[in-house]
């Protein structure tokens, strides 16, 4: 299911079978709406990110906030970033689109972005980082955040930041650079294909198997290796 979409990014004439009147470069906060993801401190800047992307690269780019919520108890800050993404879709900088995180659809809607901003307060992004690792697309993600941060680290397919001024500059700076964003994308299918792909992590298991049966055999002790 991956790999059909695993080339990056849908050309624009053809948006993966999804038309919004995207501009030719998408900025994409997609996902479950809920209150720890952060989507506020995007949408507060983004009038100005947009001004000072257009300034520098002289090319037009939307943000397109694509998700539902999923926890009634996060319907206040739902409704909220709803109100404010219209509002920047009225300027015709933005578009809001309602659909329920699974499935390809999930997945069409961040191939069609250049790269992905997951401003996450917690570590319960473990699927949508998947996702974006396995498109090979550049993100935007907060630092420190254990699992986000090591993973992209460890990818070194993305860029961190810490405070909203970072955020606003790594946006911006991505926005501006292609040569970036495609040297992260490939960092990002080198990981996939070279770390965590399910052919690496099933090896994995198949030697630790063989190990602990060994173990059982002789009764010695596996001593691993701290990469293992």
């Amino acid at each position: 299911m991956l790999r059909w979409l695993n080339s990056g990014r849908c050309k624009p004439e053809s948006r993966c079978g999804i038309d919004f009147g995207l501009a030719d470069h998408v900025v994409g906060m997609i996902g479950w709406i809920q209150s720890n993801k952060r989507w506020d401190i995007l949408l507060s800047m983004w009038q100005e990110i947009h001004q000072e992307i257009r300034r520098r690269s002289g090319h037009e780019w939307d943000l397109l906030a694509a998700g539902t919520m999923r926890d009634p108890d996060h319907k206040n800050d739902y409704e909220e970033w709803k109100t404010e993404v219209s509002r920047l879709e009225r300027r015709g900088i933005a578009h809001y689109h309602e659909f329920v995180p699974r499935g390809d659809l999930y997945y069409k809607m961040m191939a069609v972005c250049d790269f992905i901003v997951l401003p996450s307060t917690d570590e319960t992004q473990s699927g949508t980082l998947a996702r974006i690792i396995a498109l090979n697309k550049p993100y935007i993600t907060t630092a420190p955040m254990q699992g986000l941060t090591a993973q992209t680290l460890e990818s070194e397919g993305g860029l961190l930041f810490t405070t909203k001024d970072m955020l606003k500059q790594k946006v911006i700076r991505l926005a501006c650079d292609e040569q970036l964003r495609l040297k992260l994308g490939e960092n990002l299918k080198g990981y996939l294909d070279e770390v965590v792909s399910w052919e690496v992590v099933a090896g994995l298991y198949n030697r630790a198997y063989e190990l602990a049966r060994e173990a059982k055999r002789t009764g010695q002790p596996v001593v691993l290796d701290p990469e293992f």
